[in-house]
């Protein structure tokens, strides 16, 4: 029986997920208070709600790893149903114990929390991904000594990239990814410090740091579904031409986002538009390969053996054909 991995080096990207969603969030919290001219929450209480939702989400995750290993269930599917499950258990928990920077609007609670599902389901996929499997051999009903998986009993046949909707969803939140990393530095670079302390305007400081947040979500909104669609042509492409690696992946993708460069030639400066357009699109295919994984080359029937004598080598000419050899 195969397991999802305890790994500590794992579960830190996906805690990194949940930290810069519920930044985003609480960024954009605060600045509701300024544009409703109302008085800012002191710092430890935004520290304070910040804190708290990271751990709910992060622990509720940990739980939900524990209770999947404790029934076997080891699929990279169940872990981002499985994240996304948390992160709606944290935001209805915040949300009936008044935990949030600012709660939505009547009649959108059900509405707001999308975005915290698919923040989720990103957390539990990256958390399986990179935690791996671990091999726990059953055991005997019969009080038998436990069964061991011989290491030449795995798999070693043709294989290719998994189709995964959880790698894809990662690669789509790439371009809002890239756009936040370049906004931060200069909208950091235009806030002006000279001032003392006293007459520092903390309303327009507020303004300014939430302003890469909101443009981060209003990106990831506009973007998401077009990255998915390319994402998904990246790794057709990938699979006609029979390539498996990263690198081939990032390629592929850097041809792409200079074909989607030339589409909005009409917008966009070609000279800017296509190096960073190749950028996100290598950045998204390489993205996609990581996440997704392999999985075995489907055959046109499952071959079922008697005698070990009967297996045949990776190498061999019929597992290459799929053609029928007379043994003389």
């Amino acid at each position: 029986m195969q397991l999802i991995r305890n790994s500590s080096r794992a579960f830190i990207p996906a805690l990194l997920v949940i930290l810069a969603y519920h930044g985003v969030m609480s960024s954009l919290g605060v600045a509701t208070f300024t544009a409703q001219q109302l008085p800012l929450p002191s710092p430890d209480q935004a520290f304070n709600i910040f804190a708290r939702r990271v751990l709910i989400d992060a622990s509720i995750l940990f739980a939900g790893h524990r209770l999947l290993r404790s029934f076997g269930i080891s699929t990279r599917l169940a872990y981002g149903l499985m994240g996304g499950a948390a992160m709606i258990v944290g935001y209805a928990f915040a949300l009936s114990n008044g935990l949030m920077m600012w709660p939505p609007l009547p009649g959108a609670q059900i509405t707001a929390a999308v975005l915290p599902a698919l923040i989720g389901m990103i957390a539990g996929s990256i958390y399986a991904q990179l935690a791996g499997y671990e091999f726990i051999a059953p055991k005997s009903t019969q009080g038998a000594a436990l069964a061991t998986t011989r290491l030449d009993d795995n798999f070693n046949g043709p294989v290719r990239v998994r189709s995964s909707m959880s790698a894809t969803m990662i690669a789509a939140i790439i371009p809002a990814a890239i756009f936040a990393v370049l906004v931060l530095p200069l909208f950091a670079l235009s806030m002006d410090f000279t001032d003392s302390f006293a007459r520092i305007n903390w309303s327009e400081v507020v303004l300014k740091v939430a302003t890469p947040s909101y443009l981060t979500v209003v990106v990831l909104l506009v973007t998401a579904v077009p990255a998915a669609i390319v994402t998904q042509i990246i790794h057709a492409i990938a699979r006609y031409l029979n390539r498996m690696r990263g690198a081939d992946y990032a390629m592929i993708g850097a041809g792409m986002g200079c074909l989607v460069a030339l589409a909005t030639s009409a917008f966009l400066f070609l000279g800017f538009s296509i190096p960073a357009f190749a950028i996100v699109g290598a950045t998204m295919g390489g993205a996609y390969r990581r996440f997704a994984g392999l999985e075995p080359l489907p055959l046109p029937e499952a071959v079922f053996a008697t005698d070990r004598v009967h297996l045949v080598a990776a190498d061999h000419a019929s597992r290459q054909g799929h053609r029928v050899f007379m043994n003389r």
